[in-house]
């Protein structure tokens, strides 16, 4: 993750996580192992940057989010020592890396820099209006453009180049003009190249020597072509840039915790965010469903690809470690943005249904829990988990969740998500499904859930991820249980989206475990 400025930040990849209540204690203390499981591989692994990362994360969720939860003063004590003197060895080993780190950090930053002066002198040569080709005849165009601007209205600006060398000898032919009149479109003038590879008077106009058109290129037009102005939206709606959440430290503050001071990468100056008040709640039981008619369930934004779209990747993009792993990681973390990627079995989502077929059959939902590895800042899906279960023909609820974690726990697998199914309504996530996924997704970031609707003909099955921060923050905030509408998030925005950073791998293994 990047900071405002674009460059690597330590500090936005390791933000402190605010507690919810919600969530039992021995969850945040399961979040915990799992970060430091996170950093002893990529101890190994020579991933220094990205271990410092998990140091920080595991040091702040015990010194600063743990301490917060109502449950923490009636934990028990030896849990509480355990945990302390991992954390002591977390900041000593956070002081040994720090050097390294900052300078590792300072060397992708300079290279970064050096890629976006190079753009941005590219950018400058063709903004100036430099050319490789017909240099004389590009001149003359910008000169008459120029002109042209000042005799004629803006809607006049589109014509092929062939003709705008011409414009003076044409400026008293009503017929041209009237012509011209009809072939503008109310758009932006298009770029010098586009209109000389595009004339069908080749690019030196009328006084250039006439080429037939080059075989081994095609252009492809609309089979409608309207010659009345066109509205665009993608021209005419202002681009939505991502909302950057910066929280004012305040002059209030008149300590620094420890971590803060000591882990810090810029000598001190960094804040972190300020803590929001916890919600509780007093009823873990589902309510029934209310009527459907007064609920707006959330669905996914029409623009987004499907699953289908995602794309396969063989074994050796997976698995080949040839290279030196330290020096293609470390270069990895200069492009590197947070979720890391999942890969998942194409076979997967196929088993899954067929031992889900007899509930399917039955009209009752069906869930499994998504268990796998790290190796190469990647996750892969190494196992899926059918758990004891409760279903209605709109829900899905595990009973013995400490079952489930003995498993993954003795196999030393990830929580990566969970899987469920629609036997007969459509691919989206309900409420009860998304805060059902929050907890997934407070364990680990990049957790994923997967939809399967058989009875929907256009989506098979979908995979989603709360949106961060904006739906994170709406199911963290909603006290309600059962089905019930979500508001948008406060900087706008779905609650939930597809994933684009999720592999379907054709030569990946699973394990099946069925503990019903």
């Amino acid at each position: 993750m990047r900071s405002s400025s674009g460059a690597f930040s330590i500090s936005a990849n390791a933000q402190k996580v605010d507690v919810d209540n919600r969530i039992a204690l021995r969850y945040y203390y399961r979040i915990a192992d799992n970060l430091l499981r996170q950093a002893d591989i990529y101890r190994e692994e020579k991933n220094i940057i990205d271990l410092y990362i998990m140091l920080m994360r595991f040091s702040s969720l015990i010194s600063e989010t743990i301490p917060c939860h109502r449950d923490f003063q009636v934990s028990l004590k030896r849990e509480r020592l355990s945990f302390k003197k991992k954390l002591l060895n977390a900041l000593t080993e956070l002081e040994t890396l720090k050097p390294t780190v900052q300078s590792l950090i300072e060397e992708l930053n300079r290279k970064r820099m050096k890629k976006v002066a190079k753009s941005d002198q590219v950018h400058q040569i063709f903004s100036n209006g430099s050319s490789l080709e017909w240099p004389a005849v590009k001149k003359q165009i910008q000169t008459n453009y120029e002109i042209r601007q000042v005799q004629r209205p803006v809607g006049r600006d589109v014509i092929s180049q062939g003709s705008w060398g011409q414009v003076d000898k044409f400026s008293h032919s009503p017929s041209m003009e009237g012509q011209i009149r009809v072939l503008s479109l109310s758009v932006p003038r298009p770029k010098e190249e586009t209109l000389s590879r595009h004339s069908i008077l080749g690019p030196n106009g009328l006084r250039g020597q006439w080429q037939p058109p080059s075989t081994n290129r095609g252009v492809q037009y609309p089979s409608n072509l309207a010659l009345t102005p066109v509205e665009i939206p993608s021209l005419i709606q202002p681009a939505e840039d991502g909302v950057v959440a910066v929280k004012d430290s305040g002059d209030s503050e008149s300590e620094r915790s420890t971590l803060e001071s000591v882990l810090s990468l810029n000598d001190g100056r960094w804040s972190l965010p300020a803590e929001e008040p916890c919600t509780t709640t007093t009823s873990d039981t589902i309510e029934a469903p209310i009527q459907i008619d007064i609920i707006r369930q959330p669905s996914p934004p029409p623009v987004l690809a499907d699953v289908q779209d995602l794309i396969p990747i063989d074994s050796s993009q997976v698995t080949d470690s040839r290279s030196g792993p330290a020096k293609c990681l470390q270069d990895e973390l200069a492009h590197s943005e947070s979720p890391l990627q999942v890969h998942i079995s194409t076979k997967m989502m196929d088993s899954f249904m067929r031992m889900a077929k007899s509930n399917t059959d039955r009209n009752l939902e069906t869930c499994g829990v998504l268990a796998g590895s790290l190796k190469n800042r990647k996750f892969f899906v190494t196992a899926l988990i059918i758990p004891k279960q409760e279903s209605t023909s709109d829900s899905c609820q595990t009973t013995n969740e400490e079952e489930i974690f003995e498993v993954q726990d003795k196999q030393s697998l990830f929580p990566l998500g969970w899987i469920h199914t629609h036997p007969s309504q459509s691919c989206f996530m309900s409420s009860i499904d998304v805060h059902t996924h929050y907890s997934y997704q407070i364990m680990l970031p990049e957790a994923i859930a997967i939809v399967m609707a058989p009875t929907d003909s256009s989506r098979k099955h979908g995979i989603f991820r709360l949106t961060t921060p904006g739906g994170m923050s709406v199911i963290r905030q909603c006290p309600q249980r059962g089905f019930h509408h979500h508001d948008e998030p406060a900087g706008g925005g779905p609650i939930y989206d597809s994933c684009s950073d999720v592999y379907m791998n054709p030569s990946l293994k699973f394990d099946v475990m069925d503990l019903r």
